[in-house]
C-alpha cells in the first residue's frame, strides 16, 4: 500500500505558522484541511524536525491518502516536497536499517492491590518515562513488536511536550528523540508499524517512524 510522506517548510513570517509552531494541537488541527474528506478525515501521522539556526523549520506528514495541500492558509508554507513510497517493496528480512522517531514512551501502572480484571482496568495509569534507561527499554519493546532485532539506538534529546486545547484544558507528554540501527527480522511487521505508527499522543506530533536502508 502507497505512502505519501511530505515535506513541508513554514513561512515565519506568517503569524498563523507561528502559532501552529507553538502549539502542536494547532499544528494537528491546521494540518488536518489537507485530509478532509466527504466520509471524515483521513488519518496521517506528523513530525516537526529540528532545524539549525537561521533554518525554516520543517514538518514531515505521512499518510496514506494525497494530500490537498491547497487547502492550508495562503503563505502558511513556503515550500513543499513530497514522495511515494511502499515500505514493503523497500525493507526485506535481513537488511539493516537506520530509523528516526519522536515518540512518548510510556508504561501503564496498577496501584497496589487493584486487580487487574473487569472495571479495575480503569484504574491503570500512563506514566511517561524521563530517564534515558527507561527510555531506551521502551525502544527496544517496540522493536520486539515491531519485528527489529539488534536494536541499537541512543536518546538525540528528550523533555515534554504541552499543548493548550480548547476550554483552556492543557496536556503535557513526555517526548523523546530516539536514532539507532537495527536488523528487519519481520518486514511486514515493520511496515505495519511505520503506517500505524507507534506509541501514544501521535496528534501531537508523535509515532512517526522514518526507516532507511542502512
Amino acid at each position: 500500500m502507497t505512502l505519501y510522506l511530505s515535506k513541508l517548510t513554514l513561512n515565519l513570517q506568517f503569524r498563523d505558522a507561528r502559532r501552529d509552531l507553538a502549539d502542536p494541537y494547532d499544528m494537528h488541527r491546521t494540518l488536518n484541511r489537507a485530509f478532509v474528506r466527504t466520509d471524515g478525515l483521513s488519518p496521517f501521522l506528523w513530525r516537526l524536525e529540528d532545524s539549525r539556526p537561521g533554518e525554516l523549520p520543517v514538518v514531515l506528514v505521512q499518510s496514506k491518502d494525497v494530500p490537498n495541500w491547497q487547502q492550508l492558509p495562503e503563505h502558511w508554507l513556503v515550500d513543499q516536497a513530497q514522495r511515494v513510497w511502499e515500505p514493503e517493496k523497500v525493507i526485506r528480512p535481513g537488511q539493516w536499517v537506520r530509523f528516526r522517531v519522536l515518540a512518548n514512551p510510556t508504561i501503564t501502572t496498577v496501584p497496589l492491590g487493584v486487580e487487574v480484571q473487569g472495571s479495575a482496568r480503569s484504574h491503570r495509569k500512563r506514566l511517561g518515562l524521563t530517564r534515558a534507561d527507561d527510555q531506551l527499554g521502551w525502544l527496544q519493546r517496540q522493536g520486539e513488536r515491531l519485528g527489529l532485532h539488534h536494536v541499537s539506538a541512543t536518546v538525540v534529546r528528550s523533555g515534554k511536550v504541552c499543548s493548550r486545547k480548547k476550554k483552556g484544558h492543557t496536556m503535557i507528554v513526555v517526548a523523546a528523540l530516539l536514532e539507532g540501527q537495527a536488523l528487519v527480522a519481520d518486514s511486514v511487521a515493520l511496515a505495519a508499524g511505520i503506517r500505524a505508527g507507534i506509541g501514544h499522543a501521535r496528534m501531537l506530533g508523535l509515532g512517526l517512524v522514518s526507516v532507511a536502508p542502512l
